[in-house]
Order: structure tokens, then C-alpha cells, then sequence
């Protein structure tokens, strides 16, 4: 149907797996997360008493991560520098589809150099993040293989991610930019093409993969979530309000 060499139709397969394994678990761990019992009031007090104070609070740990903050500034650093520099490399990465076209805009070397830093940012911040797991006592303790399989995976992307602009000439460079925009608006539109055969960016994209799927059976989920935590997203007005769960009533005492 397709007129893909071999290793093409192998990552388009592994792409389209990829996406479906990661809509479809996440959704399901949405459904999970929304539809858990939750019998008794319990906010992490001191809590808002308003809604929009509530609001306020998950609005604070998602983006200044406060509650990290308070526990161990030098790991809400490291923790920070890292999801802020991922945040803006999938940015990036999607900004990039938009920019790269014939001839280059001016900036856009800035735009390459603004990812290398995020890229650099991102290797460092995960390796004292692995280090910390491996080096602190009580850190270590509670630490399960899935925790250091996914610091080790996004590093290795970052990496793999960075070999592309240190150990490649940039002829080979240009040849995958100028290929990979049509794989990828074409494996969106269902009708794949042949994938850039660059090694270097062929590992890059293999861990990215591993990653997408990987995400719905991760510690990752946090992402979403943090956003059914009840001890954030409660009130604590329990005078003010009767709690009453109708779908909770089989763990009541």
C-alpha cells in the first residue's frame, strides 16, 4: 500500500503503536483516577477554604512545584531546571515544524542554540536527580527500578537528542531536517513515507517512542495525576459543607 523500505515500515508501525498505547493508557488512568472513591474529606491542611483557593493551590504546584520547594530546595532546583527544559524542547520540537522552510529565517540559529541549552540543562539536572536516588540514604530506600528506568530514558534521549548537533557534519544534518518534516506530516495523515536512515537520529527517535509508550505505566502520570490528588484539590470547610459521595457509600463505616 505503502512504498516504504523495511526499517521505515518498522518505525511506522512502532510510531502508530506508540500513539495508541499512550492515548488509550492514559485515558484509561484518567477513568481510573476520576472514578476512585473517595469517601472521607482529606486535605492537606493548612488547605484553602474556597474552591478558588484550591484552584490556587494545584495552579501553584503545577507550576512553582511549592510543596518540593519547601522539602528540599537543592532537588526543586534540579527538578525545575529539568521539566522547565523538557517543556520548551517539546515546544521546540513542535515550533520547529512550523519555522524550518526554505530559506531558514534569520533567528533560527537562536532557535537551535535555545534547544542545545535546554538539551544541556535537561542531561544535567537528570543526572543529579539519578545521583540523588542513588546516593541518599532514605531517598534510595524507596526507590524502584521504574524510577531509575525513566531518569535513564529521558537522559538517554537528551543525549541522543544532543549527538545530533555535536557528532554529525552538518550536511547530514540538513539532509534529516529536510526529511523529517514530510515523515512526520504524513505518518499524521496516515500516509507514512520513508523515515530519515540517519543512525544517530534513528536512536533518538527509537528512546522518544519507548518514552510515549512507556508514559501510561510511569510515574510520569503525575502530569496528570496531581490533578486528582485529593489532599490538593479539596477544600477544608468539612463544618461549612457536609462531604457526601453517593459512589463512595460501600467504604463508609
Amino acid at each position: 500500500m505503502f512504498d516504504l523500505n523495511f526499517i521505515s515500515g518498522v518505525y511506522v508501525f512502532l510510531t502508530y503503536l506508540a500513539g495508541v498505547i499512550f492515548i488509550l493508557g492514559v485515558a484509561l488512568r484518567i477513568v481510573v483516577y476520576a472514578r476512585t472513591p473517595m469517601p472521607v474529606k482529606i486535605p492537606l491542611t493548612p488547605a484553602p477554604l474556597t474552591p478558588m483557593g484550591a484552584t490556587g493551590r494545584v495552579a501553584s504546584e503545577v507550576l512553582l512545584f511549592k510543596s518540593l520547594y519547601r522539602a528540599n530546595k537543592p532537588t526543586w532546583v534540579a527538578g525545575y531546571i529539568f521539566h522547565i527544559s523538557f517543556f520548551l524542547l517539546i515546544l521546540l520540537h513542535f515550533a520547529r515544524h512550523f519555522v524550518y522552510h526554505h530559506p531558514l529565517p534569520s533567528w533560527y540559529q537562536l532557535f537551535v542554540n535555545v534547544g542545545i541549552i535546554c538539551g544541556i540543562l535537561m542531561v544535567l539536572s537528570l543526572f543529579y536527580l539519578l545521583l540523588r536516588r542513588m546516593i541518599v540514604d532514605r531517598v534510595r530506600i524507596i526507590s524502584l527500578f521504574s524510577d531509575y528506568l525513566i531518569l535513564i530514558i529521558l537522559m538517554m534521549i537528551a543525549v541522543a537528542g544532543l549527538s545530533l548537533n555535536f557528532f554529525i557534519s552538518a550536511s547530514a544534518l540538513t539532509k534529516i531536517d529536510n526529511r523529517l518534516d514530510p515523515f512526520i506530516t504524513d505518518i499524521a495523515a496516515f500516509h507514512p513515507i520513508n523515515i530519515p536512515s540517519n543512525p544517530y537520529f534513528l536512536v533518538h527517535y527509537s528512546l522518544t517512542l519507548l518514552l510515549i509508550a512507556y508514559i501510561p505505566f510511569s510515574k510520569v502520570m503525575h502530569f496528570v495525576g496531581i490533578f486528582f490528588s485529593p489532599t490538593r484539590y479539596m477544600t477544608d470547610n468539612p463544618q461549612e459543607e457536609r462531604y457526601y459521595k453517593p459512589d463512595a457509600e460501600d467504604l463508609s463505616l
